[in-house]
C-alpha cells in the first residue's frame, strides 16, 4: 500500500506530465512550484522522471533567469483543439450571443465547459470565469429568437439536406399570415435581427420563381416537405450593402465634414466601396447595393449630414 507522501507525488506526476503534454507550450519552473503546491526541487525531480521516460522530446532553457519546461512535437488533442482555439471559440460565443437563442448560449456554455475540462485547463474550466463574457454588444433592438428555436432548426436542417420549406410567414404590416413555398440557402444576421436567405418556389415544388428573404422572427411555423431542391440558387455577395432584393445598383453619397463623415469613412460598408475625400474635410462613398430601400432609410438617417444621394449606375443581371 503507497505512503500517502508517494500517493501525492505520483499525483503531481501526473498532472505535470499531463500539462506539459497537452497544449506543448513552454511552462516555467516557479509557476509550475506554485501550481502544484511544492517546491522547485520538486519540481526538477518530477520533471527528470519525465525526461527519463520521454526522453529527447522534453526540452528546458532559461528565459530572463527564469527555467522552462516543453515538450516538443505535440499531436493536437483528441478533441482537435489547443487551449487558444478553446478561447477564440468563447470569443465567437460572445460575438453571437445577441443573435442565440438561450437554450443554444446554455449548451454552447456548457459545451466549451467540458471541452476544457476534458482538455485538463484546470484554470480556464472555472465557471465563473468561463461564462464572463470577454466581448460584450450594446445593441438596441434585440430581438429575443427563443421562441423560434424550431424554426431556426427546421430552417438549417432543410439547407444542410437541401429540401424545400412550406412558411406561415406574417409580413411587416400585414394582420394575417401567409404561405410561403421556400428554398432556403444561408441564415444571416443584419441590424440585430436574423433573415433567411433563399429562393420562392413554383407550386410544384419543382422551379426557383425569383429570390427571397424572410426575417425568422416572422415566421410563424415552418413546414420541411420531402421535396428536394431541383436548382442552383445563385450566390449573392455578402459583402454588398443590404440583403439582396434587386439588380446592383451604384449610388454616391456625399456626407458634409463634421462627425458623419468621420463615421463613414471609419467604417467598410460594402466590399468594393469607393471613398473619395472632399478638400472641405467631408467624403464621398460610392456604394453598391441590391437594397435601394434600406440605402436611402440609412442615408436618411445621417439627416442634414449626407448632403446628397444620386445613382450612378445600373447593372441588369439575370437573377
Amino acid at each position: 500500500m503507497l505512503k500517502q507522501d508517494e500517493a501525492s507525488s505520483g499525483n503531481k506526476l501526473l498532472r505535470l506530465f499531463q500539462r506539459l503534454m497537452l497544449d506543448g507550450r513552454r511552462h516555467y519552473q516557479t509557476d509550475l512550484s506554485e501550481w502544484l503546491n511544492c517546491s522547485k526541487q520538486t519540481v526538477i525531480r518530477l520533471v527528470g522522471e519525465i525526461e527519463g521516460v520521454i526522453g529527447v522530446s522534453l526540452i528546458t532553457g532559461i528565459e530572463g533567469h527564469r527555467r522552462w519546461y516543453q515538450i516538443k512535437s505535440i499531436s493536437r488533442s483528441r478533441l482537435g483543439l489547443e487551449f487558444e482555439e478553446l478561447r477564440y471559440l468563447s470569443i465567437c460565443r460572445d460575438l453571437a450571443a445577441p443573435y442565440l437563442p438561450e437554450q443554444v448560449r446554455q449548451r454552447v456554455d456548457e459545451s466549451i465547459f467540458n471541452f476544457s475540462m476534458l482538455m485538463a485547463d484546470t484554470a480556464y474550466a472555472e465557471r465563473e470565469k468561463l461564462q464572463r463574457p470577454q466581448f460584450v454588444f450594446y445593441g438596441k433592438g434585440r430581438i429575443d429568437y427563443t421562441p423560434h428555436m424550431d424554426h431556426l432548426d427546421a430552417l438549417v436542417r432543410a439547407i444542410e439536406e437541401k429540401r424545400i420549406c412550406l412558411i406561415q410567414y406574417k409580413a411587416a404590416g400585414h394582420n394575417d399570415a401567409r404561405e410561403h413555398r421556400f428554398a432556403p440557402w444561408r441564415i444571416v444576421s443584419m441590424n440585430n435581427a436574423l433573415y433567411a436567405l433563399g429562393a420562392s418556389v413554383s407550386e410544384d415544388l419543382k422551379t426557383m420563381r425569383h429570390l427571397t428573404n424572410l426575417a425568422v422572427h416572422r415566421i410563424q411555423e415552418v413546414i420541411l416537405t420531402e421535396k428536394p431542391v431541383l436548382f442552383e440558387i445563385p450566390e449573392r455577395d455578402p459583402g454588398m450593402f443590404g440583403l439582396p432584393w434587386h439588380e446592383p445598383r451604384t449610388f454616391r453619397i456625399k456626407f458634409r465634414p463634421g462627425r458623419s463623415s468621420d463615421y463613414v469613412r471609419e467604417r467598410i460598408w460594402s466590399d468594393s466601396q469607393k471613398l473619395y475625400e472632399e478638400d472641405d474635410g467631408g467624403v464621398v462613398l460610392e456604394i453598391t447595393t441590391r437594397s435601394e430601400p434600406e440605402l436611402a432609410a440609412w442615408v436618411r438617417s445621417f439627416g442634414d449630414e449626407a448632403e446628397s444621394c444620386t445613382l450612378v449606375e445600373q447593372k441588369v443581371q439575370s437573377l
